[in-house]
């Protein structure tokens, strides 16, 4: 058994230490338990045991490569990654485990209890749609045509309507308001009585996100490989679409793509750079009746009132706009003035394709699953609902619910620390307060009266749900009913978020390996935990719009200091230079992962002070049989698991190059732990080792 450090007096520790030595009692005892629990735990617990000790590598030290000790064989248990494969992790088999639940649920009967519902019967046509139309029918092309016709054209073909009169800002307002799309320019809108328009960068592209950035570090190689994958596939849909000469496709290809690496140069700056001394970075904001001023500011290359009111369908003079994001506008206004309008086309016209047609390689993305996809994507209340009545349980949903209160009043208890002001307690309690209680997705009933029944003409039904879609989008200007809102977490989910009044899970994140109902406390605390912390941190770490937040400089100075420190560790990790590294975003999720660790394991520990010690069956359920670790021990390891990645490499980086093994997915778990003092202590790891540095980043 691995040393867990010194006992202190403190209670909670010395249950954690009457578990160790209950380890060693006979498993069968430990299974079978006072209280008589049933052969469904037993097979889980046997099944989890199984489970951790075939990812750990139990060759590794622990205190110099956490994420090797606990993931170090993960990678060995998945599929065979090719270049060009999307990497694994243990969040994507759970969303390919939901979509999995999902087609299931498509290819199942109607529900014959109760009322007959018209909306899934409808849904589920649409769905046998898709897995029956053919690739390159009659039928579609005639349907790409009439598309490509009814926006202004393509310069590739003859016969579609363009011209050099082509008037891309019109053409992509119409795409957002009949579909939503957000090409070039992106925006949201919030309606709390009255809509506020805020204009944004688009939120998707085709370059990768981790290279479509202005902080983005691209090696001149790496840029290279991307740009001419992404051109080589471009080429190749515009062929298999239109019948098309690859030498053409290729230019073209090339064209979108360098398009698209000058807009990223200015994306996302604000998480990815320091802030400007020189440079106002607030967002400026605007009435209606300013837009014309606005687009003047821009060299009236980007006419923002057509944009807005051919988009949402209606005058926005006296509608608040906030303009986001002022150098990419900037940016935009440049570039569309500067490149040619055939580029212009080919790239707004290519990004609507996209979002059409079939997927290019069915092998590796098979039918069932992109049609359970697209389904998701354009109705997923009704989908929601039919998860929901599927895999909601009441003893599950009490049980989540207590842990989240648990959680709850142990941050609450976290926040008494000498470092702040009574009044900064006060104002973070009253923060945390807000945060009633773990909510799960309702559905009303929706209305598809336009979707046809019948499961013919595939382009036509997806055309209509498309439509309808953004239609939806489109009502929260008009102050719509708050559960169109997409961001709100579905029933399907497997993710939390943060509302006004509480955290939203889906259903889909309660099930193995994050979740089991059998599961000990020290798993639920380990993995569901976290989650649940990571969500209340954020809520109380300060920004611009959280002013009850910044009143206190006590409380500004921790998270300033918090920030900066977790900035020196991630760019000394990564880049062994102590002041590269920016990305603000990163640093907050640092942040609150971190917070959500600590909060947690205090929780698990308050859990377990609770206890009677003279309860062991209770006590002895807290490890796992044939686990050689006390129940903190497995705490730690667990919650490492829950982050096991892996991703394809052609050849693993030499081991003389330290710096060229240290990656993101390894900080995420070793730079997190690190930064927890009883970790250290559980594992016996000495003050200085990687796994134990001397300064430490600690929040809550």
């Amino acid at each position: 058994m691995h040393k867990t450090g010194s006992l202190t007096l403190d209670l909670r520790l010395t249950l954690a230490s009457i578990l160790a030595l209950c380890s060693l009692v006979p498993q069968t005892a430990a299974e079978r338990g006072a209280n008589g629990r049933g052969r469904e735990e037993q097979i889980m617990r046997n099944a989890k045991a199984a489970e951790v000790l075939k990812y750990m590598n139990p060759t590794a030290d622990p205190c110099n490569n956490f994420y090797d000790f606990a993931c170090g064989n993960w990678s060995q248990y998945q599929p065979e990654l090719r270049e060009g494969d999307a990497p694994i992790s243990v969040q994507t088999q759970l969303l390919q485990r939901a979509q999995k639940d999902v087609q299931m649920l498509l290819e199942g009967g109607v529900r014959s209890k109760g009322r007959p519902n018209l909306d899934e019967r409808k849904v589920k046509e649409f769905y046998k749609s898709c897995l029956t139309v053919e690739r390159f029918s009659t039928l579609q092309q005639a349907f790409l045509m009439n598309f490509i016709k009814e926006y202004h054209g393509l310069p590739l073909l003859a016969g579609t309507n363009w011209n050099m009169n082509y008037d891309w800002v019109q053409v992509i307002a119409r795409l957002r308001l009949n579909y939503g799309f957000d090409f070039l320019i992106g925006m949201e809108v919030e309606n709390n009585g009255k809509a506020v328009i805020q204009l944004t960068e688009p939120t998707t592209s085709l370059i990768p996100r981790h290279l479509c950035s202005a902080g983005a570090i691209v090696e001149a190689k790496d840029r290279e490989e991307v740009t001419a994958q992404l051109q080589t596939d471009i080429a190749k849909d515009l062929q298999t679409w239109f019948g098309l000469r690859e030498e053409e496709t290729e230019r073209v290809g090339g064209d979108i793509i360098r398009f698209e690496f000058e807009l990223c140069r200015y994306m996302r700056e604000e998480e990815s750079l320091p802030p400007s001394e020189d440079e106002n970075t607030e967002p400026q904001v605007y009435e209606g009746h300013d837009l014309t001023r606005l687009s003047k500011q821009f060299g009236h290359i980007i006419n923002f009132r057509k944009y807005l009111e051919t988009s949402l369908n209606s005058t926005v003079a006296n509608t608040e706009i906030v303009m986001k994001s002022q150098r990419y506008f900037q940016q935009l206004a440049h570039i569309a003035r500067s490149n040619p309008r055939p580029t212009l086309t080919n790239y707004i016209m290519y990004r609507a394709l996209s979002e059409i047609n079939l997927p290019r390689n069915e092998t590796s993305n098979p039918r069932a699953g992109y049609c359970a996809q697209l389904v998701m994507r354009y109705f997923p209340k009704v989908i929601g609902e039919m998860y929901k009545n599927r895999y909601q349980r009441s003893e599950i949903r009490s049980n989540v619910e207590q842990l989240f209160a648990d959680i709850k009043e142990t941050f609450g208890d976290s926040l008494n620390v000498n470092d702040l002001s009574n009044n900064a307690q006060n104002a973070l309690r009253n923060k945390l307060l807000a945060y009633e209680t773990l909510i799960f997705p309702t559905y009303k009933g929706m209305n598809l009266r336009d979707l046809p029944l019948e499961h013919t003409n595939f382009w036509h039904k997806q055309d209509i749900a498309m439509k309808f879609k953004g239609y939806k989008e489109r009502q929260r200007f008009y102050g719509g009913d708050a559960e169109l809102d997409d961001s709100i977490v579905q029933a399907y989910d497997v993710h939390m978020k943060l509302l006004d009044n509480g955290i939203m899970t889906g259903w889909g994140l309660l099930q193995p390996p994050f979740y089991d109902y059998n599961y000990a406390n020290s798993l639920k605390y380990a993995l569901l935990g976290p989650l649940i912390a990571r969500e209340l941190a954020g809520a109380l770490i300060p920004d611009a719009q959280q002013t009850e937040l910044t009143r206190d400089e006590s409380i500004l100075e921790i998270f300033n200091n918090v920030t900066e420190c977790y900035r020196m560790q991630y760019s000394n990790y990564l880049y062994n230079i102590p002041n590269v590294f920016y990305n603000a975003t990163k640093l907050r999720e640092l942040m609150t992962d971190s917070a959500g660790l600590n909060v947690a394991f205090q929780g698990y520990l308050r859990w377990l002070s609770s206890m009677d010690p003279i309860n062991r069956p209770q006590l002895l359920r807290e490890t796992l049989p044939g686990v050689d670790f006390t129940n903190t021990q497995l705490f730690f390891i667990v919650f490492a698991q829950s982050r096991c990645h892996a991703k394809y490499m052609e050849e693993p980086p030499p081991t003389f190059l330290p710096l060229d093994t240290h990656t993101e997915e390894l900080f995420n778990v070793n730079g997190v732990l690190a930064n927890n003092v009883e970790f250290a202590r559980e594992f016996g790891c000495a003050l200085g080792t990687d796994m134990n540095p001397d300064d430490k980043c600690t929040l809550f």
